[in-house]
């Protein structure tokens, strides 16, 4: 290394008490902070992490959502058990232990391969609309509560503007500066307006590619919410136009409607309350009411880079999961980022060697994902394929002890527990396709004797 380039590096060091500022107090905000301190602590080194959230997650409605279906998978409960955090029965809307996978040609129940409710459904904010006192809490908020316990600074202001003029970034909220910062966190997310980058600033921020979905919360009565769903998601694979999949996620007083695709609007949620095959799995009309909807923006396009000197973007306005896992993501990318500024440096160099190769993870599997969901339309598309994959998932639901090829593919694809690359070596299976096309040829023979 030449003198020049170790100087710079030693330049982007966070020493004794330098300053991080992080834009959103989401779970990739929180997860930074948590791991950023932690970090800080076991090397002996005092940082000061501020904050910047003017959202309070414990308000029911939009004014504490942050607009998600809420599920989080199994592999994000292990892990943050193995990290020491433990969702409380407070946060926890419900256990999951399988799903209902309808189609227009029947459904099938799918149980979860570990047959143990560790899929947890939660609220991203206080809840629905009119939920209020029934002892529930934010998922976001626990995590924020964790971040300040660690001794993170909770700052209650809205940052609409950044500058780096010189050495270090500044951070202004209505005109005000409010704090030069060592290192400015970008861990807001893409339904969140970002604040504005000037032209000296040296951070190139890019807008992710994005697609508008559709949520809604239906408030049911007990009794019906647990004759209907009890603790399985209800998955719907359906020819609707522009929508990928749809899923029904019950909690604790409510069920959550998302509906993943493109461009979607209030009449796609009219309409799919209203498909024959949707209206077979709710509750009668008269248990069930509409009372909180949105139309969120989703990330399916990562900006090429995520970071500049002293500057990194870790939030869904950076590379996540498509279409599943979210909050998978947010912690592995939070992770990423604090231990590349705690125990590297926070200079453009650092993040190019530790943090882009996570990053860029996530996009390279991202592409497997559009393969996988490409071969998913095509499967609701065609009513002889349907047929075929319901067929196979039912013979290996009943047979004990033996391999579910098909069934741990679509567990995998729509709970987030596996990586799409994996999905996609498993997808390769022989004799899983042999099945399929021995289904296929069966429904054929049956269509045409």
């Amino acid at each position: 290394m030449n003198v020049t380039a170790h100087a710079r590096s030693d330049s982007y060091e966070l020493n004794d008490g330098a300053r991080i500022a992080v834009i959103g107090g989401g779970p990739t905000g929180a997860f930074f902070s948590i791991f950023a301190l932690k970090m800080a602590k076991m090397i002996d080194k005092q940082i000061e992490v501020s904050i910047f959230e003017p959202k309070d997650f414990r308000k029911c409605g939009p004014a504490g959502c942050n607009r998600c279906g809420g599920v989080i998978s199994e592999l994000l409960v292990q892990t943050l058990a193995v990290e020491g955090v433990h969702l409380p029965e407070t946060v926890v809307q419900r256990g999951i232990n399988g799903y209902q996978l309808h189609t227009v040609k029947g459904s099938v129940a799918i149980a979860t391969p570990s047959h143990e409710n560790t899929i947890a459904t939660v609220y991203r904010g206080g809840g629905p609309l009119g939920l209020h006192g029934d002892g529930t809490e934010s998922f976001d908020q626990f995590l924020l509560d964790l971040a300040v316990q660690e001794g993170a600074i909770l700052r209650r202001e809205r940052i609409d503007r950044v500058e780096q003029p010189d050495k270090r970034p500044c951070l202004f909220s209505r005109g005000e500066k409010l704090i030069e910062a060592d290192l400015v966190v970008g861990a807001y997310g893409v339904n969140v307006a970002p604040p504005e980058w000037l032209g000296q600033t040296r951070f190139p921020f890019a807008r992710p590619k994005t697609v508008t979905t559709a949520i809604a919360e239906l408030a049911c009565d007990p009794g019906s919410l647990e004759t209907h769903f009890g603790q399985a998601i209800q998955l719907f694979l359906l020819p609707v136009p522009n929508v990928k999949f749809a899923a029904m996620i019950p909690k604790g007083t409510h069920v959550t409607v998302c509906m993943l695709g493109k461009n979607l609007d209030q009449h796609s949620v009219a309409a799919f309350l209203d498909h024959p095959v949707v209206s077979r799995v709710l509750p009668p009309p008269g248990n069930w009411e509409l009372c909180c909807r949105c139309l969120p923006k989703m990330n399916v396009g990562a900006p090429r880079f995520g970071f500049g000197d002293r500057s990194v973007i870790c939030g869904d306005t950076g590379s996540t999961r498509l279409f599943k896992d979210g909050l998978g993501a947010a912690y592995l990318m939070g992770k990423a980022a604090a231990v590349t500024a705690v125990f590297q440096g926070v200079g453009r160099e650092h993040f190019a060697k530790y943090y882009q190769p996570v990053y860029q993870s996530i996009v390279t599997d991202n592409w497997f994902g559009r393969y996988l969901f490409a071969v998913t339309d095509l499967n609701k598309r065609y009513g002889v394929m349907t047929q075929a994959m319901l067929e196979v998932v039912r013979t290996e639901q009943a047979r004990p002890n033996s391999s579910r090829a098909l069934s741990s593919i679509l567990w995998n694809m729509f709970t987030g527990n596996e990586r799409y690359k994996n999905i996609f070596l498993q997808a390769l299976s022989l004799p899983m396709h042999l099945e399929i096309w021995a289904a296929m040829a069966r429904s054929l023979t049956r269509r045409n004797p």
